[in-house]
């Protein structure tokens, strides 16, 4: 029986809804080591590489590349997305446009995690996931004045 039906089972119908109710918000994803964390801080990114990458692009040039990069000594996957250009105002009425994001996710069970490039920056990368025996891909979206550019690389 997996974890979901013997938790109903052990705490009963109305306990049950509000366990779904959980499951139901965090997408059902099981958590594992390093998930959620900083490749920075936990080490990982040190022998960190890009294992798929993407232009994002569209047909009137392109506006940087979207990463996904993985740690071996980790096991971990996470998303870096690079622009060509500082980020402008973004992400507000004012602005008309979304600010650049990234997001990485694992395949298995749908766990992701996103950063945001805000006013001044160039480039985020979003916490990671834990996929060893498992795959994961990075998706980046650049809301320019000639449009919405969603760009996915390739699962890993």
């Amino acid at each position: 029986m997996n974890f979901k039906k013997r938790a109903l089972a052990r705490v009963g119908v109305v306990a049950g809804g509000v366990v779904l109710s959980v499951i139901a918000a965090t997408g059902g994803a099981q958590a594992y080591t390093y998930d959620g964390t900083s490749p920075s801080s936990t080490g990982c990114a040190n022998d960190g590489s890009t294992v798929a990458s993407a232009p994002m692009k569209n047909s009137y040039g392109t506006y940087g590349v979207i990463e996904l990069r993985y740690s071996l000594a980790c096991h971990t996957a996470w998303a870096r997305i690079t622009l060509n250009y500082t980020q402008g105002a973004c992400g507000d009425s004012s602005a008309g446009y979304g600010c650049s994001t990234a997001s990485i996710t694992r395949n298995n069970d749908g766990r992701e995690y996103t950063c945001t490039v805000y006013k001044g920056q160039t480039q985020c990368y979003t916490p990671q996931v834990y996929d060893k025996g498992m795959t994961s891909f990075a998706t980046g979206a650049i809301d320019a004045v000639t449009g919405l550019m969603i760009i996915r690389t390739a699962a890993y």
